[in-house]
């Protein structure tokens, strides 16, 4: 009975374990659409680490999982963000910018094609675009904006699906 009784325990404690693990520090998401493409495609699964902004806000190029303003509060996206408090960033003529400086975003598709844009972030103001930017819905859209830290889950890490990627890093 008493070693019936340890191994409940244990069992317990190890969901509870698991449970905190989960929600407050690693993760995964699946993607769903081609707004992150060449980078990760619709039903790729990636681990999350949500400790990452704990103590300090998303970098410039971080892919993160985000909650969008004004969508359910369970519904979550993987972007990529292009700007961070401070920045100026525009679309012109089909070329990015930050910073008045011609951006470096090698992962970056369909830029070419995209309407103007620009935006200068304030403090606690954060751009995510996807890679993919004439198939996604982001800080562009009028119903999304500029994010905050607080719209942060944490950062993309590796592809662990399909295997063929299994522990690729995500650049």
């Amino acid at each position: 009975m008493k070693r019936a009784l340890s191994w409940c325990a244990w069992i317990a404690g190890a969901l509870v374990v698991g449970y905190l693990l989960r929600t407050y520090v690693i993760g995964t998401a699946r993607v769903v659409g081609s707004s992150m493409e060449p980078t990760l495609y619709s039903a790729d699964i990636v681990v999350v680490t949500k400790f990452d902004y704990w103590f300090s806000g998303p970098e410039r190029g971080d892919v993160a999982l985000c909650r969008l303003p004004e969508h359910s509060e369970t519904e979550t996206y993987l972007k990529r963000v292009a700007a961070v408090p401070g920045d100026t960033y525009a679309i012109l003529n089909g070329v990015a910018y930050l910073n008045g400086v011609e951006a470096d975003e090698p992962y970056a598709t369909g830029t070419e094609a995209c309407e103007d844009f620009e935006v200068t972030l304030a403090e606690d103001e954060y751009l995510v675009l996807g890679d993919n930017r004439l198939e996604s819905y982001d800080s562009r859209a009028a119903d999304v904006g500029v994010l905050s830290r607080s719209d942060f889950i944490g950062r993309a890490r590796i592809k662990v699906w399909p295997v063929e990627q299994l522990f690729r890093g995500i650049y």
